[in-house]
């Protein structure tokens, strides 16, 4: 079942104010790491990024913006992403994903309307707390993505990624041994981390959004 996006974007705005999954919903795509506790709640002092998780607000239904980060970039290379990255000076969250959207893909602010914030999370590798930054996007030119950043543009269906079947998968890095939960999106590149434990709570709310119940679990986000 599918439903205009156009329903999509009134709901989300209204949802955000409310208790959400958070990280009830962040652990169904959250990788572990073999005798390492990953910490879900960015811890005082780390760095805070903002990412745009932009949905097209003319599609007949939900699609969200991913970017396949560039190979020459020092971190997290040939990772799927939303575009974004870290607050500057006097930033808010939303002021900081519309900048890196605008650089990133040529996604104007001014075509941009922010329905909210999803929950944050943080990423241990670089110490930086994410705030997800909630959006709809009506832009008619095309996205052009700026290849010293971005090497792919792609437009995610919802209702595609919710059938998608989800794959676990045991990785060596660092030296430690990983069971990374992924879909496989593209034919060379998985979706997972961030990017998918993001994806992971609007997936929750999307099923809200098809059933028109209220299925957060007791107590919202922690």
């Amino acid at each position: 079942m599918a439903l205009s996006s156009r329903g999509w974007a009134p709901f989300l705005r209204h949802r955000l104010q409310k208790p959400l999954p958070g990280h009830e919903a962040h652990r169904r795509m959250m990788p572990r790491y073999e005798g390492l506790e990953r910490p879900l709640h960015p811890p005082e002092g780390c760095r805070t990024a903002a990412v745009l998780v932009a949905f097209a607000a003319e599609s007949a239904a939900p699609h969200c913006i991913l970017t396949l980060r560039s190979s020459q970039l020092a971190f997290h290379r040939n990772e799927w992403s939303f575009p974004g990255g870290m607050l500057h000076a006097g930033e808010s969250p939303p002021e900081a994903a519309l900048r890196e959207a605008a650089e990133e893909i040529g996604l104007r602010p001014e075509n941009v309307e922010v329905l909210g914030t999803a929950t944050p999370l943080y990423v241990p590798a670089s110490d930086t707390g994410i705030v997800p930054v909630i959006a709809a996007f009506t832009q008619q030119e095309p996205l052009q993505a700026n290849p010293a950043e971005v090497e792919e543009i792609l437009l995610l269906s919802l209702d595609w990624l919710r059938q998608l079947e989800r794959i676990t998968a045991t990785w060596h890095r660092n030296g430690h041994t990983v069971v990374v939960p992924l879909w496989h999106i593209h034919p060379r590149v998985p979706l997972w981390g961030a990017t998918a434990m993001i994806l992971s709570e609007l997936l929750w709310l999307y099923e809200e959004f098809l059933s028109g119940e209220d299925a957060t679990p007791s107590g919202g986000a922690p």
